[in-house]
């Protein structure tokens, strides 16, 4: 048995893929049984709606399982070109409509990934191997599960932020 497969049972890139599709299952599902306007209300002024953080995470693999990849323009994928406008819903975004996009993006990195190894260095952007590309994709989704955990919550009881509260 390879040291890699000892604390999981799983190799290392299964284990890495097993977690993606774990956080991609967290994140869409936060949307499930909320309104329209619960998932586009700004819970906290001057940042991201729930709907979104869920579109920003699809931007996170569009970049760095697409274009950092294959170096296709992340505006080919339907991404904004800047970062700060990847958190903004779009006037025409719908719960199904930035679901269906999450899930294209995420076909379309299981496409790019499913050829290369941890190893492979890639140059999409610049030379980085897989690995790198994997761990930051992997605290990107954690982090913004996290904000998502925070507004799910707040979308579900505007009334009790606890803003303010010590």
């Amino acid at each position: 048995m390879d040291k890699d497969d000892i604390d999981s049972g799983f190799t290392t890139r299964q284990d890495f893929d097993r977690r993606i599709e774990q956080y991609r299952l967290l994140i869409l599902s936060s949307l499930d049984g909320l309104s329209e306007q619960q998932a586009r209300a700004v819970q906290v002024p001057g940042r991201p709606s729930l709907l979104g953080v869920v579109r920003h995470t699809a931007y996170v693999e569009g970049v760095w399982f697409g274009e950092a990849i294959t170096g296709r323009p992340r505006t080919e994928l339907g991404l904004p070109f800047a970062t700060a406008n990847s958190w903004k819903a779009r006037k025409s975004d719908s719960i199904a409509s930035v679901t269906e996009h999450c899930q294209e993006i995420h076909q379309h990195s299981r496409s790019n990934l499913a050829v290369l190894d941890l190893a492979d260095v890639v140059t999409g952007r610049s030379p980085r191997t897989v690995l790198s590309i994997y761990t930051h994709v992997l605290s990107e989704l954690a982090w913004n599960t996290g904000q998502i955990d925070i507004l799910r919550a707040l979308a579900e009881n505007p009334d009790d932020s606890g803003v303010g509260r010590s």
